[in-house]
């Protein structure tokens, strides 16, 4: 009964990361990188995960497959959610954040 509990547990294990997606991208506001340090955060139902731009305004996640929506907290205010799709294959998306009255969105670019 130990073996199979424990050749179960392996092949979750292995099984875990095909379950799972890599997104990544860039931000760039005024046709420039935002640079280092700005929060982004993918929501996958109820599973949220958050990266932090590198110095070029990278990101990279790796958040469970399906529907996702994704925001970035800019200037101390967090964007509207920008629907994604996360598949095993992994999907790049980059955004220009734009000023609309005062609040920034993410743009498709």
């Amino acid at each position: 009964m130990k073996t199979i509990t424990v050749v179960f547990c392996c092949v979750l294990l292995v099984a875990a990361p095909a379950l799972a997606g890599n997104v990544f991208g860039s931000l760039k506001v005024d046709a420039r990188s935002v640079g280092p340090g700005f929060d982004v955060r993918i929501t996958c139902g109820g599973d949220v995960r958050s990266a932090k731009t590198d110095d070029y305004g990278a990101f990279s996640l790796n958040v469970p497959t399906g529907r996702c929506d994704l925001d970035v907290n800019y200037q101390n205010q967090w964007t509207p959610a920008f629907p994604v799709a996360s598949s095993e294959d992994p999907a790049r998306y980059d955004f220009a954040l734009v000023n609309e009255g005062g609040r920034f969105v993410l743009k498709r670019r």
